[in-house]
């Protein structure tokens, strides 16, 4: 389903060049749950942002279902992201003004879902997840795990095939870390395909197949289908 070839990205400045991918490849099956590993400055965020269409390579393919999401249009790049990808980031991208239910509400009303529809389902997610009693706090007033498990709902009720994940337990103590992990196990069982970029390896393990960032090219890949 994704096919990354020979993917490069170089950031120039007017002092300085960065390699910040270096011919990175690699395939993905429909339904993968893949965990990017690597230190700081590994290329992990970067590769992440490509994938996702908020960045463009300076050499190489990213392939989804064989198109080309380089050769996209801005117009055609945005549509594709609101098909087929959505986001969960370590700070949850939350709107603070918002509170949880409006939040949901966001991904609905940009996709015209009707508002009895709209209430139908953000119930059920938020019952999914433990969340039902938050239903009108605001962000400020959840503990981390909490806004995490938001963002997650956020992110199912987006029904995205591809979720990309940068670092979402970061900020979790391990209670949380687990908890959030195990549901993104359970949207891998529905079909999700799910890139989640980690450091720790106690997440990554959660995953079916990992790939090892370092200085920016991939130097290992286990576990699951190439």
């Amino acid at each position: 389903m994704i096919q990354v070839n020979h993917l490069t990205k170089v950031y120039k400045g007017k002092m300085f060049e960065t390699k910040a991918l270096d011919d990175v490849s690699f395939s993905l099956q429909e339904g993968s749950f893949v965990a990017v590993m690597g230190d700081s400055g590994s290329g992990k965020t970067t590769l992440l942002n490509i994938l996702g269409g908020m960045d463009s390579a300076t050499q190489g393919e990213v392939l989804f279902f064989g198109t080309d999401t380089q050769k996209l249009s801005p117009g055609q790049l945005d549509k594709f992201r609101k098909e087929n990808i959505s986001f969960v980031f370590q700070h949850f991208a939350l709107i603070d003004e918002y509170t949880v239910y409006e939040n949901l509400e966001a991904p609905l009303l940009a996709r015209n879902v009707k508002k009895k529809v709209r209430k139908k389902e953000i119930s059920e997610v938020l019952k999914s997840l433990g969340l039902e009693d938050f239903t009108y706090q605001l962000p400020d007033q959840l503990s981390g795990g909490q806004r995490q498990r938001v963002a997650l709902a956020r992110s199912i009720l987006c029904k995205a095939p591809i979720i990309l994940a940068d670092e979402p337990t970061g900020a979790l103590d391990e209670g949380n870390t687990s908890r959030v992990m195990e549901l993104f196990q359970a949207l891998h069982k529905e079909g999700k395909t799910i890139i989640l970029i980690t450091h720790d390896e106690k997440v990554a393990a959660y995953a079916e197949r990992m790939l090892l960032l370092r200085d920016g090219r991939l130097i290992k890949q286990s576990g699951g289908q190439e």
